[in-house]
């Protein structure tokens, strides 16, 4: 199965690209309309249509949407067999769910091998257990186990919850773990929010450093070197603000041992999602921390970032007490999110 995603200004012009693509036999998947449709640079802003297409199913595939390319009169097409009917019923059902079409054209691919082996036989649950193991096979996770002196900064866009998953970390380290811990705050545009991150440190009995410039920041990691792990919060930042986030670059550049972990909220759109990990690119990520697990059922947005901009995912957030609300993420917790979501009766 090849599958491929096209934007046009209309539905016309999308089917022309779609035909000169993929030929005349090529099958519609998805149709929508989007705005911004793209992250390429001098991409014009507007209103266009997206179509997702498929072509070299095979004699075998289901013809779920045919394009008329031959008119109204085109040759129904034969019976199939019921295990393609199931095979593209569940590709289908993948890209319904919003997953990236190229991953799923590689699920296509492999089902297709293996049926073409000789005495093959699809188990019970096969579906089920194929996405799990790709899904697994695909994410990478990454367990930040403190050996040495380190020195994390938490970035991402307003309202994800970096200040509380920071005291999460910082209770959890120091109290369970017995490590070293300064916390540290440039947030200093958000009304209240030094008071916030001080309100954790009294109570956790940490010490709080406010460096209100990049020099004052090196400072504070440079006299920090007793300290097992310096926890950096950080102002929100809107990823279409180049001067913000350029600010923030300022300062988790002065250190050469920064670690930028990216915060994103499971609750946020696919498309706003790449665009905020786009615009972050603009520091070394070291890792996804997934915020608000606990309030959303669809979680294919985040698979598809982790897919796409390949980085490793360290923790999951599913509520706000600290220290309890925060897991170190695996992958099978990260697939049996995936589908949990997924009705296949």
């Amino acid at each position: 199965m090849q599958i491929k995603r096209f934007e046009a200004k209309d539905i016309p012009e999308a089917l022309r690209l779609v035909k000169e693509a993929l030929g005349e036999d090529a099958i519609i998947l998805s149709t929508r309309k989007i705005k911004n449709p793209s992250l390429r640079p001098n991409q014009p802003v507007g209103s266009k249509v997206e179509v997702v297409a498929a072509s070299d199913l095979g004699a075998e595939s289901l013809p779920f949407y045919p394009i008329q390319f031959k008119g109204p009169d085109r040759a129904k097409e034969p019976p199939q067999p019921a295990a393609s009917l199931e095979e593209d019923s569940f590709l289908k059902g993948m890209l319904a769910r919003g997953m990236v079409p190229e991953f799923v054209d590689g699920l296509g691919k492999e089902i297709q091998a293996l049926r073409q082996k000789p005495g093959w036989v699809r188990p019970s649950n096969f579906f089920q257990e194929f996405l799990r193991s790709r899904v697994m096979e695909m994410v990478d996770v990454f367990n930040p186990l403190i050996t040495g002196a380190k020195i994390w900064a938490f970035i991402g866009p307003t309202g994800v919850g970096k200040t509380t998953t920071l005291a999460k970390l910082a209770a959890h380290f120091s109290l369970r773990m017995g490590k070293k811990i300064t916390m540290v705050t440039i947030d200093t545009y958000r009304i209240g929010a030094v008071e916030q991150l001080r309100t954790y440190s009294r109570i956790l009995g940490l010490p709080l450093e406010v460096p209100l410039s990049p020099q004052e920041l090196k400072g504070v990691i440079e006299k920090s070197t007793g300290q097992d792990l310096l926890l950096i919060d950080t102002a929100g930042r809107n990823p279409n603000d180049t001067a913000m986030l350029q600010e923030l670059r300022d300062f988790l550049t002065v250190h050469p041992h920064i670690e930028n972990h990216l915060l994103l909220s499971a609750t946020t759109k696919d498309r706003d999602l790449a665009q905020m990990v786009q615009r972050f690119r603009i520091l070394p990520i070291e890792s996804y921390i997934i915020t608000k697990i606990d309030e959303t059922e669809e979680y294919v947005p985040i698979l598809n970032q982790l897919l796409r901009f390949k980085r490793p995912l360290s923790y999951l957030t599913n509520g706000q007490r600290v220290p309890e609300d925060i897991e170190l993420a695996t992958k099978g917790r990260v697939a049996n999110l995936i589908l949990n979501q997924i009705q296949w009766n």
